[in-house]
């Protein structure tokens, strides 16, 4: 028994076919199927029932599937403490942070990594919607702050998550806009007669999810939280931003907060995430660990007046 041979049988019964295995492994599919055969031939046991389309597992099979995961995670996380034990740090870290994460923890964070290790380098990266899972999926990540959006359940047990905190998006308009200044509520018709401002997905690859955009509307999109707010404040059209983002606007009457029935504003909850199916070095080790200790559920500010402004001085 190897261990190619564990990671390609959970990899099958993950994907639940050879040929999906395969392409999340970077194997052929001929190679896939020879090292489960040869860890079948070697228990003496059909793992998989391959009669129906899909590969399901036996009951053996999912006996064994408890027992070689376990392995498989134990594995890497040996891994990790020998080169913990060994002092090889890893030259790069990729952290992938989605679009509505505040920065000034991850910024205290990455200043204490950075005493510690002072000569590696850290690649910081803004993601959308799905774009943080695509990053740790394809390596262009070791570390992610975002949300469960692009975790599908074939891969959930892959990834391991802490929480770090939650934030608050609300949908805003600039204080003279037609949308902020026709009272409440807002008519269906005249909100999507104005443009909605939203997040244009990173991720590379399948369908792009969406979160908060209203269907049938005329819609903008932007690539970074920072120009879907100058979008805003120049009066160009209405969308969710973080409420940690816009709060100086919000209290200056600047951008007004917007009562719009199909759009959700309950706290979206971000995670630090990586990968449990593959090594991390001694930087990405206490990088993790840094952002689990920070973790925290974010204080909510006392929500801002819905309605008309106030003249006091594929996200939606």
């Amino acid at each position: 028994m190897t261990y190619d041979q564990l990671v390609a049988f959970l990899a099958v019964a993950g994907e639940g076919s050879f040929s999906a295995a395969s392409a999340r492994l970077h194997k052929s599919q001929p190679a896939v199927s020879k090292l489960v055969r040869n860890l079948e031939s070697e228990l003496g046991v059909e793992l998989f029932d391959r009669r129906e389309y899909r590969a399901t597992l036996t009951d053996a099979g999912r006996l064994f599937h408890e027992r070689a995961a376990a392995v498989i995670e134990s594995t890497e996380a040996l891994r990790s403490f020998g080169m913990l034990l060994s002092g090889k740090v890893e030259p790069i870290v990729r952290l992938a942070v989605d679009a509505v994460t505040p920065l000034g923890p991850i910024m205290d964070i990455l200043r204490r990594v950075q005493a510690r290790y002072p000569q590696v380098r850290i690649e910081l990266g803004t993601e959308r919607l799905a774009g943080a899972a695509d990053a740790l999926r394809e390596h262009r990540a070791d570390l992610a702050v975002a949300t469960r959006l692009g975790i599908d359940a074939s891969e959930a047990s892959d990834v391991e998550l802490a929480r770090f905190c939650d934030v608050r998006v609300l949908p805003v308009a600039r204080s003279d806009h037609p949308v902020a200044t026709c009272g409440t509520p807002i008519p269906p018709a005249l909100l999507r007669a104005h443009a909605q401002i939203v997040l244009r997905d990173s991720a590379t690859g399948g369908a792009s999810p969406s979160l908060n955009v209203l269907p049938g509307a005329l819609r903008w999109t932007v690539t970074d939280v920072a120009a879907k707010k100058e979008v805003i404040l120049a009066g160009m059209g209405w969308g969710g931003l973080p409420e940690h983002v816009v709060a100086d606007a919000l209290a200056t009457g600047e951008l007004v907060r917007l009562q719009v029935p199909e759009f959700r504003d309950d706290l979206m909850e971000l995670f630090v995430m990586r990968r449990r199916d593959r090594p991390h070095g001694v930087v990405a080790q206490a990088l993790w660990e840094e952002l689990r200790r920070d973790g925290r559920v974010a204080a909510a500010p006392a929500p801002a007046p819905v309605g008309k402004a106030r003249r006091r001085p594929r996200r939606g």
